[in-house]
């Protein structure tokens, strides 16, 4: 009966790695039409939420059958999730708790596919291959982002911005890329200082394809001009000197040392790319900027310090951000206005403290904890170098929203965690969970792959609908998954709405449009949902609530060209010239109306 459960075992662990394999190897790299963004917006993250469903699903499928084994890491792990799922209930201040749901669910699906993991009990040379998995995963986007940046000529079916040439690979921004990259080039090191040398064959293979992570890595990392990905590979870097110090007193690796100097060749090679495509400039400006996020922090922790318990609300970031920092500019002399459309305040931990306040930030504090308590339960050297590993992606997501933007980061740390906590963790058997628990746990799987699948033909639909030049309404009502983009779904049905309301003059369906645009402000202030609904609001008459909105919308963004008087004034002498005849893109055009909900910071460019 052992031998059988043991043999049961190994056949998941083995199915495990090829479905891991096939998402590192294609799933993770798909590239569709899309209207750029973060999170679902993008189909990749769609495709690997799939194939993270189809995992957990594997994993977790006969949980019942027999005692669950966990380690005391994934426990606390489990725990200090509660503490961020608590605000999300707060009855005061949840309103917009819903704009917050997917983070939620993504962090307890991450949680799903960890305990998943644990279920396959892969062996040391399992983890290994996972490790692999992951490196072929960095290995092919470094090959996409060097034929972006090298090969792609302009017209390209990618869409690939050739004037810019930044090297984004699948990810559409260039730090989310770089910090990437920089995971791989540390994961090379060490399995290179952790590879057997016997077979030689083999061996040799792993050294060449090592050998190129890290040239072709340095070189992407220097084109890609990310100050957070850079720096986070120098810390890594520096955290694996005592383990690459120990590896070369015991074995005097020439090849290793020799490998070592191809760092500093790519970094050459890609500062000679820069000044081919005449890119130098800014690789030596962005050095001694701040971008900003200097003023975002400092107002980022006065919000936090004026509601450090309970914080502003789940969902509420963008809204209370820019209301509040209004607030503080009318009684600040020489305060600057901040760029429009931020939902995140470039930083993990200001996130978690400004909409929930004491209860996230205390889970946020003990997870790194229980990490920092894990890694010290492998030698010094060791510890040190997982903790470099990491880094890439701990100091990006301290300066902007990597696990938001791209869910291979987010796969990628969950991966990296189950491997050290298999190997220095300690483990925890659980009894087994009743046979009825095994329908919601299955459910969630089958259903995260359901509403994936359906949610890929929807984005396309959804593409296709805001890239025609003559929108057909009747096309958003066959959308076969409208909530894998919800706000932008909805925009565009409101949208089409204003525009017949315009043309008719139907009161109330201008009244209907200014009343979902006030909803929709709550947790999404952008400035042209403003204007649209001022112009919604002037066209039915009513001039004191349409002043009313326009006062705000100018009060949190007087720098928008938009809301100047000049735009609306012109705005205004069209409003009175529209005519049923018009088209949908030729009244865009005569107002013209904000037709096209961008995302927050996060496209490509």
């Amino acid at each position: 009966m052992k031998y059988v459960q043991l043999l049961k075992q190994e056949r998941l662990a083995k199915t495990m790695l090829v479905c891991m394999a096939v998402f590192t190897l294609v799933g993770m790299h798909l590239y569709l039409p899309h209207l750029f963004g973060t999170g679902l917006q993008l189909p990749f993250n769609i495709a690997g939420w799939f194939f993270v469903g189809l995992m957990t699903t594997l994993g977790l499928w006969n949980w019942h059958r027999r005692r669950l084994l966990t380690s005391r890491f994934w426990l606390g792990l489990t725990a200090s999730s509660l503490l961020l799922w608590l605000p999300f209930f707060y009855w005061h201040n949840n309103s917009v708790a819903g704009q917050a749901l997917p983070r939620m669910l993504g962090l307890t699906g991450g949680l799903l596919f960890f305990l998943a993991l644990q279920q396959c009990r892969f062996s040391e040379r399992g983890r290994r291959w996972l490790l692999y998995c992951l490196l072929l995963a960095i290995s092919m986007e470094m090959l996409l982002g060097l034929v972006q940046f090298f090969v792609l000529e302009p017209g390209n079916v990618f869409g690939y911005n050739t004037d810019v040439r930044s090297p984004y690979g699948i990810f559409q921004h260039r730090n989310v890329m770089a910090s990437f990259v920089a995971t791989g080039m540390i994961l090379a090191v060490y399995l290179w200082l952790n590879e057997a040398k016997y077979p030689r064959r083999p061996f040799l293979l792993k050294s060449c394809w090592f050998a190129v992570v890290l040239g072709a890595g340095a070189m992407l990392v220097v084109l890609l001009q990310s100050r957070a990905g850079q720096l986070g590979l120098l810390l890594g870097l520096l955290l694996l000197l005592p383990l690459i110090w120990q590896t070369l007193l015991r074995s005097r690796s020439k090849r290793l040392l020799a490998s070592l100097l191809l760092i500093p060749l790519g970094i050459g090679v890609g500062v000679f790319g820069l000044d081919i495509f005449d890119m130098s400039k800014r690789s030596l400006n962005i050095y001694t900027q701040v971008d900003g996020r200097f003023d975002i922090y400092a107002h980022g922790l006065r919000m936090w310090l004026e509601q450090p318990l309970a914080g502003y609300g789940y969902g509420s970031f963008e809204s209370a951000f820019y209301r509040t920092y209004a607030d503080w500019r009318e009684l600040t002399p020489d305060a600057l206005p901040l760029f429009t459309e931020m939902g995140h305040p470039h930083n993990e931990f200001l996130l978690w403290a400004i909409e929930g306040g004491a209860a996230p930030l205390l889970g946020l504090i003990i997870m790194i904890w229980l990490a920092m308590r894990l890694l010290s339960q492998a030698p010094f050297a060791q510890a040190l170098a997982w903790t470099g590993i990491l880094m890439p992606v701990f100091v990006h997501s301290q300066t902007e929203f990597p696990m938001y933007h791209s869910l291979p980061h987010w796969f990628m740390v969950l991966v990296l965690l189950y491997v050290i906590d298999a190997g220095h963790g300690r483990r925890v058997m659980l009894p087994a969970p009743p046979s009825w628990s095994r329908w919601p746990v299955r459910a969630w799987g089958l259903g995260v792959m359901l509403f994936m699948a359906t949610g890929l033909v929807a984005s396309q639909q959804i593409t296709a609908y805001a890239q025609s030049p003559e929108r057909e309404t009747s096309s958003l009502r066959h959308v076969l998954n409208p909530l894998i983009w919800h706000d932008r779904t909805a925009f565009y049905r409101h949208h089409a709405e204003l525009e017949k309301a315009l043309q008719s003059r139907d009161r109330e369906a201008l009244l209907d449009y200014a009343g979902w645009a006030r909803r929709f402000l709550l947790h999404t202030p952008r400035s042209g949902i403003y204007y649209n609904a001022y112009l919604a609001l002037m066209r039915a008459d009513e001039q004191e609530r349409a002043a009313l909105v326009l006062t705000e919308a100018r009060r949190i963004y007087p720098n928008v060209l938009l809301l100047r008087k000049a735009s609306i004034s012109r705005a205004l002498t069209h409003l009175e010239q529209i005519n049923q005849s018009m088209s949908s893109s030729e009244l865009n055009k005569f107002i013209p109306l904000y037709d096209n909900l961008r995302p927050a910071i996060g496209g490509a460019y």
